[in-house]
């Protein structure tokens, strides 16, 4: 990492020392300028003044106009209790500025001590912003770029990251704000200098990264202007004790942390597993999941009236781990979570590598015996390199040796998608959902408590897999936030990676002193956090099982430029509001592309404009396959369109399909070999309709073939949206 440098450590630690010991938690504006000055960063520091006189006299140094502050340990938004006054042009209004300021901080600040002002050259007009940082719990120190100035929480155009950053990113972040336009010159104005606004937001996060004793920071106004920046005003609100690394299993004991992710590893290719005290009531649930299991299995039960059953089932019961002669690779336990600790200390003793606990009633009941009996378990995992998963969790799957967390799962065949979830119901609602939408699952893990392991711990396990080719998660929280941050961006660095949040309407935004700690609400710094990663979000499994299968089964989405078919005239219209209304663009073909389907398209009811309403050209349901491939031939070779979407038709001629089942297997063979030989991504929609049935064998059939298939404009939209963010975002870090 790279942090500021700092032209004067000793000024910067004088200055907080002394705020400190004076009771203080944030430096006035002229130690925040010095501050920052000493941290290299050019700002022009202001003189003070404890009287009208002085005012007057230290303005004439200066040079009018000036701009005149009040000057109060008190008051963070200076502008709120009158305490601003601008181009002060002869000492006679600078007196008469004083005065008023006094005047209005004893009404509107009763409390609030007048110490005096501050005085400094009157800036020019310009383009005005917040520049600043604050300091989250999981993840440390945030830089924040916003437009409007004192307005930046009114107007909400604001970019967020975690320090430290470059003046690439920091840039990246000048081109996310809405009013970006504004900023490169809009209305025939000057475009600002965003070479040395940049350098800023990357300066103010290096010493946001280096200082752990700086909570806040306030650089508002910035005022950008066409040949450089000014920085108005600033406030630094101090963290006397530093920033505090969250004491996580990984930071305590790195050495056996990695020893642990090794049997985590192990137990995902188990040989040996075992199952302790499943029971009747519960329906053998352990063991039905588990009975297409390659490798060797076992019963741990010792309840007489349990046996029996268990036998049945042709599994081996044994009364003790002890009794296992071969090495177990992963044990799952389903006993009640007074007898977890016990459980847990025989699979210590008896080296057993992984454990994934069912059992629940810990930490997450806020009950004192939960929260008990879950300190228990991190106090004997803590000594051992024993990989436990969970608690409160549906464990490890890995369907392609049969290491299942619910029966029924799909057994017997390696896949390449990822998942991990902190539920247990959403993990196998993925799994379960995933092979009916041509996704194949590699790994998967119900991760629960996440107490010894945490999610960045299979986020690393998975995304190293050779078989990965892309990655899901649902995600409620962290405890080591910058850990999990890193191994996103490892992970987003080599496979499209899908983050799926938990609890995103978390309200309650902390107080706070500044407009920067106030615009880092939970919400916003998560998505700062995933979009800097270079993984991308969704909002539901729907959307989720969506997105996958457009990262995992279609072609990378490197341009958002689309080809749209629809069939009829009224879905032309809505196909494009939606792609469009999803950030798709729907450019004109080019010349050459209309010169040919002028030379059979029919327009009578139709048109070849883009999109195409082309049922009347292609006979609705695709029966006129050759039309179908002419027109899915131009849409390819013409170099604006970036990707393809056709409308399968659902309708009328979709009833023949019943009785009729060569002509869409036909058509779906013809799609396929299009889809294999074009390089451009190539989607199909099938509406469910009144033919839910039909349509859902028809989708069946395109997946066999490898086709990527949508319910809906909407949802095909949004699944290819989110892979062209993820796409394109790799494109432009360079990875």
């Amino acid at each position: 990492m790279l942090y500021a440098t700092l032209v004067d450590q000793q000024t910067v630690d004088q200055l907080i020392t002394a705020a400190v010991a004076a009771g203080r938690t944030t430096l006035t504006e002229i130690e925040s300028k010095r501050a920052l000055a000493a941290a290299g960063i050019a700002v022009a520091v202001p003189e003070f003044a404890a009287s009208a006189e002085a005012a007057a006299e230290a303005a004439a140094r200066i040079g009018f106009p000036v701009v005149m502050k009040v000057h109060s340990a008190a008051v963070t938004h200076k502008s709120d209790v009158g305490g601003v006054a601008l181009n002060l042009r002869n000492a006679g209004e600078v007196r008469d500025a004083f005065a008023r300021m006094r005047q209005a901080l004893a009404a509107r600040a009763p409390r609030a001590v007048f110490e005096g002002v501050v005085v400094e050259p009157q800036g020019t007009p310009g383009v005005e912003l917040i520049v600043g940082m604050s300091r989250d719990d999981r993840f440390g120190p945030m830089v924040v770029v916003g437009l409007g100035g004192i307005f930046v929480e009114t107007l909400k155009d604001t970019a967020m990251r975690l320090a430290p950053i470059g003046a690439r990113e920091a840039r990246g972040m000048i081109e996310e704000l809405r009013g970006a336009a504004i900023l490169r010159g809009a209305r025939g104005q000057a475009p600002a200098d965003l070479n040395a606004l940049a350098a800023l937001i990357a300066q103010v996060s290096e010493l946001a990264a280096a200082r752990g004793d700086i909570a806040e920071m306030d650089l508002n106004p910035v005022v950008a202007y066409a040949d450089g920046i000014a920085v108005l005003d600033a406030r630094i609100v101090v963290a006397p004790q530093g920033a505090r690394r969250v004491e996580t299993a990984a930071a305590l004991d790195p050495e056996r942390h990695r020893r642990r992710v090794d049997n985590l590893k192990r137990s995902f290719a188990a040989r040996v597993v075992a199952v302790i005290g499943d029971k009747r009531a519960g329906g053998y649930m352990w063991l039905r999941a588990m009975k297409q299991f390659a490798g060797k299995l076992y019963s741990v039960q010792i309840d007489p009236n349990e046996i029996p059953g268990i036998e049945e089932m042709g599994v081996t019961n044994l009364k003790s781990l002890a009794e296992i002669a071969e090495p177990i690779d992963y044990a799952v336990s389903a006993v009640p979570r007074q007898v977890a600790p016990r459980i847990l200390r025989d699979c210590v003793e008896h080296q057993v590598a992984g454990i994934g606990f069912f059992t629940s009633g810990f930490s997450e009941t806020a009950e004192e015996l939960g929260i008990k009996l879950e300190n228990d378990l991190r106090a004997i995992a803590s000594g051992s390199d024993i990989a436990l998963v969970g608690p409160n969790c549906m464990g490890l799957y890995n369907p392609a040796i049969g290491v299942a967390n619910f029966p029924d799962l799909s057994a017997g065949r390696a896949g390449d998608v990822c998942f991990i979830s902190q539920s247990g119901t959403h993990c196998i609602n993925f799994c379960s959902q995933a092979p009916g939408r041509g996704i194949r699952i590699n790994k998967a893990a119900s991760i629960g408590n996440a107490l010894m392991l945490e999610a960045a711990d299979y986020i690393d396990v998975m995304a190293e897999d050779p078989a990965t080719r892309a990655l899901g998660m649902y995600v409620e929280g962290v405890k080591d936030g910058r850990r999990f941050f890193e191994s996103l961006g490892r992970a987003a660095a080599r496979h499209p990676v899908v983050v799926w949040k938990g609890g995103m309407t978390e309200a309650g935004a902390r107080a706070t002193f500044s407009h920067t700690g106030s615009l880092a609400t939970p919400g916003a710094v998560w998505n700062a956090m995933v979009r800097q990663s270079g993984a991308v979000a969704v909002a539901g499994l729907d959307a989720m099982l969506d997105a996958m299968e457009m990262v995992a089964r279609g072609r990378a989405m490197t341009g958002r430029r689309m080809g749209l078919v629809a069939m009829t005239g009224g879905q032309s219209v809505v196909i494009t509001d939606t792609f469009a209304g999803a950030g798709l663009e729907i450019p004109a073909l080019s010349p050459a592309s209309y010169e040919e389907l002028a030379s059979f398209f029919n327009i009578i009811g139709g048109s070849f404009r883009n999109p195409l309403d082309a049922g009347g050209t292609i006979g609705g349901g695709g029966v006129a396959t050759g039309n179908l491939e002419r027109i899915l031939e131009i849409l390819d070779r013409d170099s604006v369109i970036d990707a393809i979407v056709l409308e399968v038709g659902t309708g009328l001629r979709a009833q023949r399909w019943a009785a009729h089942e060569d002509e869409l297997t036909g058509l779906l063979d013809k799609l396929a070999e299009f889809a294999r030989k074009s390089l451009k991504p190539f989607v199909l929609i099938m509406h469910p309709a009144h033919l839910e049935e039909l349509v859902a064998k028809g989708k069946r059939l395109a997946r066999e073939r490898g086709l990527v298939v949508f319910d809906s404009f909407e949802r095909a939209a949004a699944a290819m949206r989110v892979s062209y963010d993820y796409w394109s975002g790799r494109a432009a870090r360079g990875d």
